[in-house]
């Protein structure tokens, strides 16, 4: 029960996320935004590319009643800094217009892919912990093979009855 309930939740999580960040791409506001701070996290990614690294992004960007929001991302990139995102460039951000901490800066449709496997992946998570509860409680029935015979399998017929 707990382990269907475990996997139901892991497959909403990844349903939802999967399905989010297009969803705020294609039908959420677009503000001007600027970077504020880019940070380097550990070494090396130990790719078979070799000088990649991961960098966390924030970012800023107002709201239209004038507020001030807050975003962050992470990206891949090389030695220096991940490209066209240093600190204090310009960039567009799209936001969802009821919850601004749900944003993303300068999302490219090349992401789709990898949503998209993360959303199919949470997709048959719920199945499989909606389909483990049916069949679990079903007794199963033993398959039906031929009848034996009385005879050992490699013994001929003797022909004396």
């Amino acid at each position: 029960m707990i382990t269907r309930f475990a996997l139901a939740l892991l497959g909403a999580v990844l349903l939802l996320w999967g399905l989010g960040m297009p969803l705020v791409a294609w039908l959420g506001a677009e503000a001007p935004g600027t970077i504020t701070h880019v940070r380097r996290q550990l070494g090396d990614r130990g790719e078979s590319i070799p000088n990649r690294y991961s960098y966390t992004i924030s970012y800023e960007f107002r709201l239209p009643d004038g507020r001030l929001a807050q975003g962050n991302t992470s990206r891949v990139g090389d030695y220096f800094s991940p490209r066209y995102l240093t600190q204090g460039s310009s960039v567009q951000v799209r936001y969802v217009p009821g919850f601004p901490f749900i944003s993303e800066v300068q999302w490219h449709w090349a992401a789709m892919v990898e949503h998209g496997i993360v959303a199919a992946v949470g997709g048959v998570l719920l199945y499989l912990a909606a389909r483990g509860g049916a069949d679990r409680h079903r007794p199963r029935r033993k398959k039906q093979g031929p009848p034996r015979s009385r005879t050992h399998p490699g013994a001929r017929p003797s022909g004396k009855d």
